[in-house]
C-alpha cells in the first residue's frame, strides 16, 4: 500500500468529517497527490450519484489512491455498457462500479410483492440475474477494467410488507438474500468482476441513517451525508483490496496485547485470560488473530520478554494461540525494529509485508520512525476494542481467498523442515536432489487466473519487471495471443502451491517474442526452478512460430536478486544498461533443465 506523503497526512490532521470539509479537501488533494498514479473510476447508477465525488476522492486519498471519478448519465447502465463508442469507454476506466437499486429495476413487481406466487418470484429473480449477466459480459467484451456490482439491499417500500421485524422465507429480505447469492455466483464467472456488498454497507451504517427521504424525492439521491461517507469508505476500501496486496504477516506483542498483565511480574498463572473481562477481551483478540491465520495471514511474535516465561504463558489453558501457530518468534530484550527485520528475513518476505500490533504507543512510534514501510496498527486504549482494531486496520483485506492462501501457515511450517534439511546436507546440489521436487507447469485458465493475478501483485523480489495485472487484464492478454503459464511445486515435505508464473507476448510477426512477466514466490527461491519454467515457455512459444525470445529486466529497490537471470540463462545483452536481453530458441534442446527437477506439463 502506498503511504500517503507527509503533506497529505497533514491535510487530514485538521479534517473534521463535515460535508464542507470533504468538498474543500477534495479540491486541495488534487495538487497534493499529483504524483500519485491516477485511478479512473466510472460510476453507473440508477440514482443520482454525482454527489459522491468529493467523498470518493477524500476517502481514496486516505487509502493511498488518487481517484478520478466519472459519473454516467442517470439510469443509463445498459446504454453505456452495450455501446463500444459510449462515453463510458471513451473515459477509459480502470474500475467500473455499477449501482443499480432493486426498486429502480423492478418497482412494479415489488409493489405487488406480497401477492406474488413462488413461480413469479423465481421468474423475477431469474430476469434480474440475466440482466446483470448480460451487462457484465458486455462490459468485459469492451474493457479490461475491473467490474464492481452492488448487490441489493431490501428496499423500504411502505405498505408492501407487514411486521418488518419478522423474516420468513417469503419476505422481501429473504428474496434479496437469495438474489444476492445467485448474483455473486454469476458475477464470479466473469474475469475481473466482483460483487460489492452494498447490503452490508447499509446495515453497518444503519438504514435510518443511510436514507435521506427528502433528497430521494427531490433529487433521486437515496443516501444521506452519513450514507455517502459510509458508501465511499466501503468502496475505496474494496478498491484498495482489489488493486493492492494485503500485508502477509501480523506481528504481535505479548504482554498486555495477547494477554493482560506482564508475565515476568505475575507469572503465567497470573496473566488475564478467561471468560470474564478483561481476560475475555484478550481471548477475543487471539481468536481474531487465529481467524486471520486460517485465511492465510502468517503470525509472528515480537516481544521484550524472557523466552521461557513467554512460552509458558502461550500454553495458558484459557488461551487460543499456541507456539505452533506462529511462523517466527523474536522473544528477547532487543528493540522491536530489530525483531521485525529478523522476522522478515526468516520468512523471506519484505518488511513492507509486515503489520505490527503492540499495545505500547512508544513501541509503535519507534517502529514508525525506524521502519516507515511497516504497517503499524493503531491500538485502542481498551482491550475490548483490540479485535475490531485488527479488522478496521484494513491491512489484511483481499478480494478473494485462494486455496494457497488457506495453506500458507502449513507451508511455512514445511519451510522450516526444508531449512533443517539444508543445514545437514553436504552441498546445495545434494540438498536440491534430496528434496525430490516435482514441478508441474500449465497454461493459465479460469481456475488459476485469480491466484496468478495475486502472485503477480504480491511478488517483489523475484519479479523481473514488476508489472501488475488484474484478473481481467490477464484474461485480455491471453485472448490477444499471450502465452501465460503457471507453475506448482511439490517436494518431500509437501505442496508449495502455485508459486510461479510467466507471460510472453509476440513482439511482431517475424518470430520475435518478449517475456513480459516472470514471478516466483519467495518460498521457492534458490532452487533453480525458474529454469524449468523458462524452458517450458520456450517450448510453448516455439510451437507458435517463435524463433527468438527477448527478455526485460526492470530494476527496482527490491528485485536486485534477479538482475543476472538472463545472462545466467545464456541470453545476450541487447542494450548497454542490462535491461534488454535476447536468445535464439533454435535449437530448443540447447536449453538444459536441471536433472533434480521432475517436470511435467499439464495441457
Amino acid at each position: 500500500m502506498p503511504v500517503p506523503p507527509a503533506d497529505v497526512a497533514k491535510l487530514f490532521a485538521t479534517f473534521d468529517g463535515s460535508t464542507a470539509a470533504y468538498q474543500s479537501l477534495s479540491r486541495t488533494l488534487d495538487a497534493a497527490t499529483a504524483e500519485w498514479p491516477e485511478l479512473r473510476v466510472a460510476v453507473l447508477s440508477t440514482c443520482t450519484a454525482e454527489v459522491l465525488q468529493p467523498f470518493l476522492v477524500v476517502e481514496g486519498a486516505r487509502r493511498g489512491l488518487r481517484l478520478k471519478p466519472w459519473f454516467g448519465p442517470f439510469g443509463q447502465i445498459e446504454q453505456q455498457v452495450l455501446d463500444p463508442r459510449s462515453a463510458l469507454f471513451a473515459f477509459k476506466p480502470d474500475i467500473v462500479w455499477v449501482f443499480a437499486r432493486l426498486e429502480d429495476w423492478a418497482e412494479r413487481e415489488l409493489l405487488q410483492f406480497a401477492a406474488l406466487e413462488d413461480a413469479a418470484r423465481a421468474e423475477l429473480r431469474d430476469s434480474i440475474i440475466k440482466r446483470i449477466t448480460a451487462v457484465t459480459e458486455a462490459a468485459r467484451r469492451n474493457t479490461s477494467a475491473s467490474l464492481l456490482w452492488c448487490n441489493f439491499a431490501p428496499p423500504r417500500l411502505p405498505g408492501v410488507m407487514s411486521a418488518p421485524g419478522l423474516c420468513d422465507g417469503r419476505s422481501l429480505t429473504a428474496f434479496c438474500n437469495a438474489l444476492n447469492e445467485e448474483m455473486s455466483r454469476a458475477i464470479a464467472l466473469v474475469a475481473g468482476a466482483w460483487t460489492f456488498d452494498l447490503a452490508r454497507t447499509i446495515s453497518q451504517c444503519g438504514a435510518s441513517r443511510w436514507t435521506d427521504s427528502r433528497m430521494a424525492l427531490l433529487a433521486r439521491i437515496p443516501f444521506s451525508t452519513d450514507g455517502a461517507i459510509a458508501l465511499s469508505r466501503a468502496l475505496t476500501r474494496v478498491l484498495r483490496a482489489v488493486l493492492m496486496p494485503p500485508r502477509k504477516c501480523l506481528v504481535l506483542d505479548l504482554d498486555n496485547t495477547l494477554w493482560g498483565g506482564v508475565v515476568g511480574e505475575v507469572g503465567a498463572a497470573g496473566i488475564k485470560l478467561g471468560d470474564s473481562f478483561p481476560g475475555n477481551a484478550y481471548v477475543a483478540l487471539q481468536k481474531a488473530a487465529l481467524a486471520l491465520r486460517n485465511r492465510g495471514v502468517v503470525l509472528a511474535v515480537a516481544s521484550k520478554n524472557n523466552e521461557a516465561e513467554a512460552l509458558e504463558a502461550l500454553a495458558h489453558p484459557d488461551g487460543i494461540l499456541r507456539p505452533g501457530d506462529f511462523a517466527a518468534m523474536e522473544i528477547h530484550w532487543e528493540d522491536k525494529a530489530t525483531s521485525l527485520r529478523r522476522i522478515a528475513s526468516k520468512l523471506n518476505i519484505g518488511t513492507d509485508a509486515l503489520a505490527f500490533f503492540d499495545d505500547s504507543a512508544t513501541e509503535r512510534e519507534w517502529v514508525r520512525a525506524q521502519m516507515p514501510e511497516v504497517g503499524v496498527i493503531e491500538v485502542p486504549a481498551s482491550p475490548a476494542d483490540y479485535g475490531a482494531a485488527l479488522e478496521d486496520s484494513e491491512m489484511f483485506d483481499a478480494p478473494l481467498i485462494t486455496v494457497d492462501d488457506l495453506r500458507r501457515a502449513e507451508m511455512y511450517q514445511q519451510q522450516e523442515q526444508r531449512r533443517a534439511l539444508q543445514q545437514t546436507s553436504g552441498s546445495v546440489d545434494d540438498f536440491l536432489m534430496s528434496l525430490d521436487m516435482k514441478v508441474q507447469v500449465g497454461p493459465v485458465n479460469t481456475e488459476t487466473m485469480e491466484r496468478v493475478a495475486q502472485l503477480i501483485a504480491k511478488t517483489n523480489q523475484f519479479n523481473l519487471t514488476t508489472r501488475r495485472y488484474t484478473h481481467a487484464e490477464l484474461s485480455s492478454m491471453i485472448d490477444a495471443g499471450a502465452v501465460a503459464l503457471w507453475m506448482r511445486v511439490t517436494d518431500r515435505f509437501g505442496d508449495n502451491g502455485l508459486t510461479g508464473a510467466i507471460i510472453a507476448l509476440p513482439e511482431d510477426d517475424t518470430g520475435l517474442w518478449r517475456v513480459d512477466t516472470l514471478v516466483l514466490s519467495c518460498r521457492i527461491i534458490g532452487r533453480n526452478i525458474e529454469t524449468g519454467l523458462l524452458g517450458v515457455l520456450c517450448s510453448e512459444v516455439a510451437k507458435r512460430g517463435a524463433h527468438t525470445l527477448k527478455g526485460e529486466y526492470l530494476p527496482t529497490a527490491k528485485n536486485e536478486l534477479v538482475k543476472d537471470f538472463y545472462p545466467r540463462h545464456k541470453f545476450a545483452a541487447d542494450d548497454s544498461d542490462g535491461r534488454l536481453w535476447r536468445r535464439s530458441l533454435l535449437p530448443l534442446d540447447s536449453f538444459t533443465i536441471p536433472s533434480y527437477l521432475h517436470l511435467t506439463y499439464a495441457e
